[in-house]
């Protein structure tokens, strides 16, 4: 749009065409003002004020050209000249200037009314054009979210049947590996854990996501407040909450029991440490709460299948229900004939092994310890799996307990090509020659104490 020009610029405009023909006239023109010239001179102003500007602006210019012109200069009255014919003489340049004033003026401020409405319409096209396109645009940003997480679904749909099939397994370090999967592809969450319910202690089972410039606990003890309310008072704790977000202390932002549905056995605790901003909303903690129950069902069944297990598949270790069998029976037969019978427990340290390290070390000691120990030592499975084994020694005192252990330890070197740290625990349940309080030894034996 035209810049509007000031208020004042008619008048100046006027007065100096004025001033201009005057100064004309006297120095150059009749003298008289132009009174003899048709057209006279100042019809210029008084049209280009009309065409210009407008009525009003005109009207001054007619005014002031009217002044200009007779001011002084009347022009003398004709003896035989009747008063009618000399007023028609002295007012018909002004009132034509008048008259040229008031049509050309209303044309033109009525050309201007005209011009400002086509200007209002053509500035509310062009917001409504402006509208439209920013709609158009969110539109077409909205279909392409909506493809985007449709297409998201879709492979969230897919990995979730993945990762389903990976929990049905028999294995229990399997089902938490398939639970990071299932937890990843459900919750879409950047880093979690799964915590395991050992002798009164959570103990980090399985962590996705996790980084070395943030300390996050892996361990929870009975006395963290954490602790006794995921799994003493058995509920879900989530940072919306003063109470959460004081539990959590910035170690998460959900946190709840393992609770299997059918038998209502509490394995452990699964909590997410960080996920972006959409995906944190109601719908996610009811999702989180269905797949804690759901990894739970597996594990226990897991871990119940492996109980009942004679002999483990993969590492071809004894299982832990038989241990307890295999113990009481042995013990027996120690107190009767006198010979020594030791329990060695040995825990490997999971910390600072890789993934595919974890899984493939229970079947490397299981090799080991069949080509390394005694074809009357027994190895068994333990809680929890792949990470704590049992070692029956019939006819061994506690004191060769160590160099059973630093066999293995040597033979688990040598097939993982590297130091494997692991602690452990000896147990003597029957010493030769001893038959005195047999009786408390038989009950100690059929109820070993297996915590490392």
């Amino acid at each position: 749009m035209a810049m509007k020009p000031p208020k004042w610029s008619p008048a100046i405009e006027t007065g100096l065409f004025v001033g201009l023909t005057l100064v004309v006239d006297v120095v150059w023109g009749p003298g008289d003002r132009f009174a003899r010239v048709e057209p006279h001179p100042f019809w210029a102003i008084v049209l280009l004020m009309a065409v210009q500007y407008g009525t009003r602006e005109a009207l001054v210019a007619a005014a002031v050209s009217s002044i200009a012109l007779l001011a002084g200069n009347m022009p003398a009255q004709a003896f035989d000249q009747s008063v009618h014919e000399f007023a028609v003489q002295v007012l018909r340049l002004p009132l034509g200037w008048m008259i040229a004033a008031v049509v050309l003026g209303e044309l033109r401020v009525r050309h201007r009314q005209h011009q400002l409405e086509t200007d209002e319409r053509l500035s509310h096209t062009e917001r409504r054009v402006e509208l439209l396109s920013s709609a158009h645009g969110e539109l077409a940003a909205a279909k392409e979210r909506l493809e985007t997480r449709l297409a998201g679904q879709l492979r969230t749909a897919t990995g979730m049947f993945q990762a389903a099939r990976a929990l049905e397994t028999l294995e229990p370090g399997q089902v938490l590996a398939g639970a990071t999967d299932l937890v990843t592809v459900a919750l879409n969450a950047k880093a979690f854990s799964i915590f395991l319910l050992e002798n009164g202690t959570l103990v980090l089972g399985a962590a996705q996501g996790w980084t070395e410039d943030r300390a996050l606990a892996r361990r929870y003890t009975s006395n963290e407040p954490l602790f006794k309310e995921v799994v003493g008072a058995q509920r879900v704790v989530t940072v919306t909450t003063p109470v959460g977000e004081s539990l959590l202390r910035g170690h998460g932002l959900i946190a709840g029991p393992l609770i299997c549905p059918s038998t209502g056995q509490l394995v452990g605790m699964l909590k997410i440490e960080d996920m972006t901003f959409l995906d944190f909303n109601l719908s996610t903690v009811h999702t989180f709460k269905a797949l804690s129950e759901w990894i739970a069902s597996a594990y226990v069944n897991a871990t119940a299948y492996k109980a009942n297990q004679i002999e483990d598949e993969k590492t071809q270790l004894y299982g832990m229900k038989f241990l307890d069998r295999q113990t009481a029976y042995i013990t027996e037969i120690a107190l009767r004939f006198g010979f020594d019978l030791t329990l060695l427990l040995v825990r490997i340290e999971m910390d600072d092994l890789t993934e595919s390290e974890r899984h493939s070390v229970p079947a490397a000691l299981g090799a080991v310890a069949k080509r390394v120990l005694r074809r009357t030592d027994l190895v068994f499975s333990h809680e929890p799996p792949g990470q704590q084994f049992a070692v029956l020694l019939p006819g061994a005192p506690s004191e060769n307990a160590s160099a059973v252990t630093r066999k293995l330890m040597d033979g688990l070197r040598e097939a993982c090509g590297r130091e494997i740290t692991c602690t452990t625990r000896v147990r003597a349940l029957c010493r030769a020659g001893d038959s005195s309080d047999r009786d408390n030894l038989r009950a100690e034996a059929v109820e070993p104490d297996l915590v490392a």
